[in-house]
């Protein structure tokens, strides 16, 4: 790897630690809950960059849950819980936001709510309105934001994030194998997706192994069943362990290429702390050129875009 991609990968990481600083301020123990239980691998990434954060800073993780696993009373006595980041706020995923949402309304006042850096979409005025209504009003609430104008979008409600970048970068260097071939293409197919029916030309890292996708369904199975779930729940060194797994066969899929081409976020990030060349292709929310326009602009990130998959692999072929 050259110096000056050894210097982009610095520069992320020193930014990411300096929006934890201002975000947690002297946290010293936290529960952490969202911990993805599910095959996206970028989610994987961002809950480890925020593990490693905790150590680094010596916070103490005192649980670790995913939804289906979370029981709200065992939080009561909690100085901060702690939300996974990524994904998008009062977007696509209307059953996370309702989560979160009746989260935020459950705890009591005592407990300080934060949220880890996020996209914010409006997907629908309910949507917003939710959010609003039963999230940002929260009382001591800390939230971050990732990209420039999802900070905007909270600051006309009023609110003050951090923005600060993905918590991924904490990763560091991600060790892989050597390329092998000119190029990989990872392609999204859910629906944050510009053209899915393309999309399914090319992989997506939406599957999990058997062994991950049993344990996973049991749990989810259980989130209604109250207290229940929380039986199933593994220790925080258990969920770090599937988080890893996770995140290496995302890595797997990623590393024969010299060249990533992918319109994921995290497949963005993560191929570039590999050390690889990306070219980007946007979401339908235009995510990844947000991203790459607030914090990539003085730093040496081997990523160009194109208008679409299809350019992208023209490009590089």
């Amino acid at each position: 790897m050259d110096g000056t991609h050894l210097k982009y990968i610095d520069v992320m990481r020193d930014r990411c630690r300096a929006g934890f600083d201002s975000l947690l301020g002297n946290t010293k123990t936290l529960s952490f809950v969202d911990f993805p239980d599910y095959p996206n691998v970028g989610d994987s990434a961002i809950a480890l960059g925020a593990l490693q954060y905790f150590f680094e800073r010596a916070i103490k993780v005192e649980s670790v849950s995913c939804i289906g696993t979370l029981y709200v009373p065992k939080l009561r006595s909690s100085d901060v819980v702690y939300i996974n980041g990524g994904g998008n706020i009062a977007g696509f995923f209307a059953g996370i936001d309702r989560h979160r949402n009746g989260l935020s309304r459950d705890l009591p006042a005592n407990v300080r709510l934060v949220q880890g850096p996020q996209s914010i979409h409006w997907a629908s005025e309910s949507a917003r309105a939710g959010f609003l209504n039963d999230f940002l009003s929260r009382e001591g609430l800390a939230i971050a934001v990732r990209d420039k104008r999802s900070s905007q979008i909270l600051a006309e409600e009023g609110a003050s994030p951090v923005l600060m970048p993905d918590s991924a970068h904490l990763l560091g260097r991600i060790e892989s194998p050597p390329p092998c071939q000119k190029y990989v293409v990872l392609a999204r197919r859910d629906q944050e997706a510009v053209d899915s029916g393309r999309s399914e030309m090319h992989p997506d890292w939406l599957t999990d192994d058997r062994r991950e996708r049993v344990a996973s369904t049991v749990r989810w199975k259980y989130r209604y069943l109250s207290g229940i779930g929380s039986w199933l729940n593994p220790s925080p060194s258990a969920w770090k362990s599937i988080a890893e797994r996770r995140l290496a066969r995302g890595v797997s899929m990623l590393s024969p290429g010299e060249t990533v081409v992918t319109d994921r976020l995290h497949a963005m990030l993560i191929a570039l702390q590999m050390g690889r060349s990306v070219v980007a292709v946007d979401n339908n929310n235009q995510k990844l050129s947000n991203y790459a326009s607030t914090w990539f602009g003085d730093v040496d990130a081997r990523l160009v875009f194109a208008e679409s998959i299809e350019a992208a692999v023209e490009s590089v072929r």
